[in-house]
């Protein structure tokens, strides 16, 4: 008995051992002809679902936006992966899960359903290697973003690659500084809103809302000390003593474990702390509980208080959105209003 038909034999009625076999057999994408010399029993073969023609995946391998790249790199090897597809590989993870891969070929090719070609002039100095494949480099893939897409995806987009490219972020300004050839404007303008300190893409979307509707003074990077120790605060507004805290990205200590009496810490220092929660564009508004502390003013907007502005401005595109005010009457730590705050 050959050892394929024995694995057969292995995995009928065991889910477990199933899940081995199928890690037994090369991971796609496969072309037709690889697909053939790489797994010979035809059985095997029925195990891999076809990605577009003469492409194919392992069953058990996620149809996403990576492996649909690599198969266009496989496709094209004079091609270069570019757009949101090169992104992804340099670390952006804030595209859509319905994303086409992109890639741009020397030649213009009939378009095919399922992905974006594109042409035109690329110098050799835009493009790299990347696990073995052709890549715009990390600065001109941050510059097709700024022209591709909407000023609010773009920064996302291009603030995601910062956070995973060290010095990536001083040489887009640099480059802004002199723009020069297609979408200059548009690039420096991406540039110019990009905060690479930015943890998350919700945090990311949050603070240019708020800029869009006068509270640009959120950003990242504060610092406060709360009951003796120094804490890095996420998006801030130290002047308005508002903290806003989104989901997504690496937990900080206001939204970890313990975290309640450092957000009690601020709130008695006279902070709003605003947490984001739920998609955007939820219709599930949450009930004002008072024993979580938790306000949802809504008439807040015609209020002077800059907190409550910004929840407004926040809920109306997280409805699920809460408020934590600031604490009036309880014990202060910072009776007098001193809080000390300070940017890196």
């Amino acid at each position: 008995m050959n050892t394929s038909t024995s694995v057969h034999l292995r995995t009928l009625g065991s889910g477990g051992l199933a899940e081995h076999y199928a890690d037994e057999l090369p991971p796609g994408p496969l072309t037709t002809a690889q697909l053939a010399t790489a797994v010979p029993d035809p059985r095997d073969r029925g195990r891999y679902l076809r990605i577009w023609h003469g492409l194919y995946r392992r069953e058990d391998q996620v149809d996403d936006l990576r492996l649909r790249s690599v198969a266009l790199a496989r496709t094209w090897p004079e091609g270069v992966l570019r757009g949101r597809s090169a992104a992804l590989l340099w670390g952006d993870d804030s595209a859509p899960a319905d994303t086409l891969p992109e890639i741009w070929l020397p030649s213009t090719r009939r378009s095919r359903e399922g992905r974006v070609y594109r042409y035109g002039a690329m110098s050799g100095s835009a493009v790299t290697e990347l696990g073995g494949l052709r890549v715009t480099t990390p600065l001109r893939t941050c510059r097709d973003l700024a022209c591709d897409l909407e000023t609010e995806d773009a920064v996302v987009a291009v603030e995601r690659v910062c956070a995973a490219v060290p010095g990536l972020a001083g040489c887009l300004r640099a480059a802004a500084a002199h723009p020069t050839g297609r979408g200059a404007r548009r690039f420096a303008a991406v540039v110019a809103a990009v905060d690479p300190r930015a943890g998350s893409a919700e945090s990311t979307r949050a603070r240019i809302l708020l800029a869009a509707a006068g509270s640009g003074g959120f950003s990242e990077g504060h610092r406060a000390r709360i009951g003796g120790r120094d804490v890095l605060l996420p998006l801030a507004d130290p002047a308005a003593r508002c903290v806003v805290l989104t989901p997504g990205g690496t937990t900080g200590p206001l939204d970890g474990p313990g975290s309640d009496r450092l957000r009690t810490g601020l709130r008695r220092a006279g902070w709003a702390v605003l947490v984001v929660r739920g998609p955007a564009g939820s219709e599930t508004h949450p009930r004002s509980d008072p024993h979580s502390g938790v306000v949802v003013p809504h008439r807040a907007a015609a209020d002077d208080d800059a907190g409550s502005r910004a929840f407004e401005v926040l809920r109306s595109r997280w409805p699920a959105a809460v408020m934590l005010p600031p604490l009036i009457g309880e014990p202060a730590a910072d009776p007098l209003g001193m809080w000390e705050t300070r940017c890196p």
